[in-house]
């Protein structure tokens, strides 16, 4: 279990708090270490206790909400690319970055911001020097796939695995997964 601690003292504590102090330690591992303790020593009086509690933000958010920890555990392309699956049949817009209508660039921009909070420009030849590159035969579901005109970007969208892609194609279109309608393109990683 990891436990990051707060710069948060606490002068006085209840009974609520010394009990959540309590929890803390036997999840951080047992009563055998106090916690944190003050300077001076304390009578062990329960309406009057002086200490500096250490608090774990991942041990709430984990024991609050099991399902974002799952989510978290998910393998990073994967999560993409569920993003990018969740936004099928929006409409395209031209300069558009969502979450309700998007261009290619502002679907990728939106969809890396959102996941794995990479922040993209909104132009797919500027997206293409962004992550690392990748050959097209080591691409992973996930992947950045900027398709170009000679070396010049012209279209991004998000690698959906056999030969498919996520992406927003053009006016009238909605977002959808389609195959890769060019052999000239590159594969970036960006996560």
């Amino acid at each position: 279990m990891h436990v990051r601690t707060s710069s948060r003292h606490f002068r006085t504590l209840g009974t609520g708090t010394i009990a959540l102090s309590v929890g803390l330690g036997l999840l951080a591992g047992g009563l055998s270490k106090p916690q944190a303790a003050s300077a001076a020593p304390q009578a062990p009086s329960v309406a009057a206790v002086r200490t500096n509690v250490t608090v774990s933000r991942t041990v709430t958010v984990e024991a609050a909400t099991s399902t974002r920890v799952v989510t978290a555990a998910q393998p990073i392309g994967a999560r993409v690319v569920t993003e990018a699956a969740r936004h099928k049949g929006k409409l395209y817009l031209f300069g558009a970055v969502g979450p309700n209508r998007f261009d290619c660039s502002g679907f990728t921009l939106y969809v890396y911001k959102k996941t794995v909070g990479k922040k993209l420009p909104h132009k797919a030849n500027l997206q293409q020097k962004y992550g690392k590159a990748i050959s097209k035969a080591k691409a992973r579901p996930g992947d950045l796939i900027i398709i170009r005109r000679g070396s010049y970007g012209i279209h991004a969208a998000i690698y959906a695995g056999n030969g498919k892609m996520w992406s927003a194609p053009r006016t009238g279109k909605p977002v959808s997964k389609q195959k890769i309608w060019s052999s000239n393109y590159v594969v970036r990683r960006l996560a």
